[in-house]
């Protein structure tokens, strides 16, 4: 029986090593920013709120960045974030939950777990976290609209729910495309049951 599952179980040992070992490192690199006497914005968020920015401005909105805004405010220890305005209308805070990398750990844990054609990694982690980043971006731009256009009514909803679920519905599109596509293994295992019989 523990033969049956033993694949099942190097699997999630591999996951959650990989997964652990690389969140572990994260909150230690933001951690650093994070109890600095004056808290800053971690680099990787800001670049985030950059590439938000000047997404923005492809679609006509000026805008303006307020780099770690919440020293301006009384915030909670740990709260680090810098502020998007645009058309000089408060947009959005940008926070480190926000930059998109629990998610990116979330999907190259799971890929290198589960193995495959090592070229075919090669390329397709690049072009999944690629996309995790721009769908991540646009997110936050949609976000932010709702805060300039609309007031911010639903802005709830939207950030906790719905494109939450989008999100991670991404990341379980792009496991389904390495799983069965990609990484090699189906036809691999399809060849080996073909050549058995």
């Amino acid at each position: 029986m523990l033969k049956e599952f033993r694949p099942t179980i190097l699997f999630l040992i591999k996951f959650f090593g990989i997964y652990l070992s690389l969140s572990i490192a994260y909150g230690v690199f933001i951690k650093g920013y994070d109890t600095r006497q004056d808290p800053e914005l971690d680099p990787i968020t800001r670049v985030v709120t950059y590439n938000c920015t000047k997404t923005a401005g492809l679609f006509g909105y000026e805008g303006r960045i307020v780099h770690n805004d919440h020293l301006n405010y009384a915030s909670e220890s740990e709260q680090t974030y810098d502020s998007v305005y645009l058309n000089e209308a408060y947009a959005i805070s940008v926070e480190e939950g926000c930059n998109g990398l629990n998610i990116m750990i979330l999907f190259l844990a799971f890929v290198i777990a589960f193995g495959g054609n090592a070229s075919a990694m090669l390329l397709f982690i690049p072009a999944g976290l690629l996309f995790i980043h721009v769908a991540n971006i646009g997110r936050l731009l949609l976000l932010a609209l709702l805060n300039v256009e609309l007031g911010g009514r639903a802005f709830h909803f939207f950030h906790k729910y719905f494109f939450t679920a989008l999100i991670y519905l991404a990341v379980l599109f792009l496991w389904y495309l390495w799983v069965s596509k990609y990484s090699g293994r189906l036809r691999k295992k399809k060849k080996e049951s073909t050549d058995a019989t």
